[in-house]
């Protein structure tokens, strides 16, 4: 089973709060969530308070689905919540998870909301092309994370499992991680990344059967699992005094050969762009 890097949230809140991501990733588009909850793996190891607690908004630039040359905006709301840096609950879903050292390793709950076939809504996936292929179902999933930091290098791996009849692949995610220090209050994070994704999930998002090729003008494409996608994401954290803070991420991804040979790949490239403005209570 061949695996690539991929991506996890990394830029964040100290503290062991963290506008990740920011999701997927989503980095991660709001209908697909499947990278790691916003917990900074890059946060000091140092006391954290029993609650942190941060509220934000932002703008994201996403494409209409994955494959899709189109792209929008869409708003992005986000609130995440740590409780003694063991507990955090997210836009990614409810977390749990033990740190020791460089260590970090967790698990819980996700979601992905889906693809529609005829969508124009910001809040999911989906266009007009998809006509006659049938709605995506949203779905809950379950996953497992690890993060290991040597030296300035952290990095991650999560799997995730989605569990909906007719949204229940599986998704594997790594990544090689580093934050650089540009003053007292901001910090940039780059991130190589990939993912591999097994059939079901393939099948789901980038395969035609012959009853949709029959709806539609595809042609039919029975993939297999493979390498999803692979890039950079850089993201940049700036931080005014000790509530406000200011986080943008940019994510370009390449697909692999099994997502371009797919009738539904219109671009060979997925790029998104998030920029939020947060307060830490």
């Amino acid at each position: 089973m061949s695996m690539v890097l991929s991506a996890i949230a990394s830029a964040g809140v100290r503290r062991a709060v963290a506008l990740a991501g920011l999701t997927a990733i989503l980095a991660l588009p709001p209908a697909v969530v499947h990278a790691q909850p916003a917990v900074d793996p890059f946060a000091a190891n140092g006391k954290p308070s029993d609650w942190n607690v941060v509220l934000g908004a932002g703008v994201a630039l996403r494409p209409t689905f994955e494959g899709s040359d189109r792209y929008f905006f869409t708003p992005v709301p986000f609130l995440s919540v740590v409780y003694k840096d063991m507990v955090s609950f997210d836009t990614s879903g409810l977390n749990a998870y033990w740190r020791s050292g460089g260590l970090q390793i967790g698990g819980g709950a996700t979601y992905s909301l889906g693809r529609l076939q005829n969508s124009n809504s910001v809040f999911s996936q989906g266009d007009e092309r998809l006509r006659g292929l049938g709605d995506v179902p949203a779905a809950i999933g379950l996953r497992a994370f690890a993060n290991y930091s040597i030296g300035p290098v952290t990095l991650g791996t999560t799997f995730t499992k989605f569990l909906a009849d007719g949204n229940d692949g599986i998704l594997i995610n790594l990544s090689a991680a580093m934050p650089f220090k540009v003053g007292d209050r901001t910090t940039i994070t780059a991130r190589l990344f990939g993912t591999w994704a097994d059939q079901s999930y393939m099948q789901t998002y980038f395969g035609i059967t012959p009853g949709q090729s029959f709806n539609t003008s595809y042609a039919i494409y029975s993939p297999g699992s493979g390498v999803k996608d692979f890039g950079l994401n850089l993201g940049v954290k700036h931080e005014f005094g000790r509530s406000w803070l200011l986080s943008a991420d940019a994510r370009l991804a390449r697909y692999g050969g099994i997502v371009e040979n797919s009738p539904l790949a219109f671009s060979d490239f997925n790029m998104s762009f998030l920029a939020m403005i947060g307060y830490r209570f």
